[in-house]
């Protein structure tokens, strides 16, 4: 009875997932099966056709805008928007030889999420293993975040390729410290804060993280000889616990402790067992283990050094920002983000459900798997068979991946409660990519293959059911808008949008003829203009501006409104433009009712004023 419950680890069996000479027919049907999920998910991100919502609609119309000339150029759109330049730069140059239809803006989203899974995949390989890379990019192919905004004419998969760049120049820097490595990180670091400003709440996580390394290298990774990041081709090395009881067996043997990196596959069992091994033949260890030993990079590989270099990386990353400077503090003075409230901190835990799956059905199921993965990638090691060990400190690189992603989250909430601005599950695309290897991780720490197996096949088929039914959700009403108009409506007619937030969209759709304003400026509906937005609504004339409306239609031109009453700084406007309007014309009509929010995104009514 003691010993077994001493040591259990010695009645568990070895893994039973050892690749045979060639794959069985089981194996061949996964094989089969999972590429035609991943072939059905590539093809998802192309068949979105729905009509643009606001930040798709303001995005194009900012990006062919000139980059020159005496008029309003692209980065007046963009000082008015409060964005970087990056993504509008490429949307520009792509619309320049593929139009600004709806599939062809998309598509620069979808082209961008598709190569990211290379550099992705590498990141991955080097940090958690080849086995656990694979298995992280089948989960990003059919993940339903990805699914989504890759079918999104935003930057959110721009973000997720630098990301992964990022990664990639970030371990080169900590294992090969050179002066191309600090560039590389620069230019990573530089590119990312000028895609997105929430890219800044990464940098300044990750470069958190450095400076700790390299001011504590143990207070992370315990004895910084005995951390690893995990080998290239096999997958995440030995934890510390393990390392000691080897480095036990070469003491008694009378080697030095250190001298040789233990590998799980080739050692019976766990802690004791593996020093009782390890006694019996550490000499025979040692030269088995000498070119595993050597191949396998430790974490950080050049020490200190490693970690000055990729720290000083990010800092210099502001000299490829700095050309955006003045932009940026113009930004931060007069727009940021008046359409919302800052978040709480419960919304770390709404982001974890995001990146699962989202709040369907499917997604929620997601959420379960993805959950039990993320669990054993961060504490769980297989032990062979079905059998896992948990281990409540964390294993790395696990630990660090999943703190790097939820500390880039408490940042986030931080800043926007200190700074007031909102949060929005998007801008978590962020700090999507260590979640991503993590999940990657925890999907190879069962040994148990048929299990495996089923589980990623169940979560791949899951993703791309929620996420197609994602895609293929309505994002805003301006189509049924514009059918109405051109039945109903006559050149000269008025449509006033109020929020001037459902202008872009609408202005994609409506027919040629109508004089078209946005409340309260009333300027044309293609953008919004965020500056000092706040302000503005609430300095607002509502009686005014519909006895300007009024007066602009005459005796004989109808009204129509769009409008919607849930938009944040318009809580009051939009009702009272309307029912100044309705004293003047007492019969409106309402032509559209407003969509729910479960099946249309952006959802509005339209109520028509005829003439007296």
């Amino acid at each position: 009875m003691t010993d077994v419950a001493v040591r259990p680890a010695e009645r568990i069996p070895e893994p039973v997932d050892t690749p045979g000479p060639r794959p069985g027919r089981a194996d061949r049907i996964y094989q089969a099966v999972m590429l035609l999920i991943l072939a059905v998910a590539v093809v998802v991100r192309f068949t979105a056709r729905q009509d643009l919502w606001l930040d798709e609609a303001q995005s194009v119309a900012i990006a062919k805008m000139p980059l020159t000339g005496n008029g309003p150029t692209m980065f007046t759109g963009l000082r008015e928007d409060g964005s970087p330049p990056l993504y509008y730069l490429i949307l520009h140059a792509w619309i320049s030889l593929f139009g600004a239809g709806n599939s062809a803006v998309r598509a620069l989203s979808a082209i961008i999420n598709l190569v990211a899974v290379w550099p992705l995949y590498l990141l991955a390989r080097r940090v958690v293993g080849q086995r656990a890379a694979q298995l992280a990019v089948v989960f990003y192919i059919t993940s339903p975040f990805a699914l989504r905004f890759a079918t999104e004419t935003r930057m959110y998969s721009l973000i997720v390729l630098l990301t992964a760049l990022g990664g990639l120049a970030i371990e080169r820097a900590l294992r090969k410290p050179t002066a191309l490595s600090v560039a590389y990180v620069a230019l990573a670091a530089g590119s990312l804060a000028l895609t997105h400003y929430w890219c800044l709440y990464l940098l300044l996580t990750v470069g958190g993280w450095l400076v700790l390394l390299w001011w504590r290298p143990t207070l992370l990774f315990g004895h910084a000889d005995r951390a690893g990041a995990g080998r290239p081709d096999d997958g995440p090395s030995v934890d510390p616990a393990t390392q000691d009881a080897v480095d036990e067996g070469l003491a008694a043997a009378g080697l030095p402790a250190g001298s040789v990196a233990a590998d799980p596959p080739s050692l019976p069992g766990t802690g004791a067992a593996a020093a009782k091994a390890a006694r019996h033949s550490a000499a025979g260890a040692a030269a088995r283990t000498a070119a595993a030993a050597a191949a396998r990079p430790r974490f950080p590989a050049a020490g200190r050094r490693g970690a000055f270099a990729a720290a000083l990386g990010i800092v210099c990353g502001a000299i490829v920002f700095s050309p955006w400077l003045s932009e940026f503090r113009f930004q931060s003075a007069h727009t940021g983000t008046p359409w919302g409230e800052p978040a709480t901190y419960a919304a770390i835990s709404h982001a974890y459900g995001q990146w699962a799956g989202g709040p369907s059905t499917v997604g929620r199921i997601l959420l379960l798997f993805i959950t039990c993965l993320v669990a054993l990638g961060i504490a769980g090691r297989g032990l062979g068979g079905r059998f896992v060990l948990i281990d409540l400190r964390g294993g790395e690189p696990g630990r660090t991946l999943f703190l790097l992603s939820t500390m880039t989250l408490l940042v986030a909430v931080t800043a926007g409660k200190v700074v007031g601005n909102a949060w929005a599950d998007r801008y978590t695309a962020t700090a999507f990519v260590p979640f991503l290897l993590v999940v990657g991780l925890g999907a190879t720490v069962v040994r148990h293959k048929r299990f495996v197996q089923c589980t990623v096949a169940v979560c791949a088929l899951a993703g791309v059911i929620g996420g197609y039914t994602d895609v293929q959700m309505q994002r805003t009403q301006a189509t049924d808008v514009a059918s109405i108009l051109k039945r109903e409506a006559k050149p000269g007619d008025l449509l006033l949008i109020c929020p001037d937030q459902l202008g872009p969209g609408l202005a994609r759709t409506i027919p040629a003829g109508l004089k078209v304003h946005l409340v309260p400026t009333w300027g044309p509906p293609d953008r919004v203009n965020w500056v000092d937005y706040e302000e503005r609504n609430k300095a607002a004339d509502g009686v005014k501006l519909a006895e300007r409306a009024l007066a602009e239609a005459g005796k004989d031109h109808t009204i129509f409104m769009a409008d919607s009453g849930g938009y944040r700084t318009y809580e009051t406007l939009c009702l009272q433009i309307q029912t100044e309007i309705q004293n003047k014309r007492p019969k409106p009509s309402l032509e559209m009712e407003q969509g729910k929010p479960a099946e249309v995104y952006e959802n509005y009514q339209l109520v028509r004023f005829p003439p007296a």
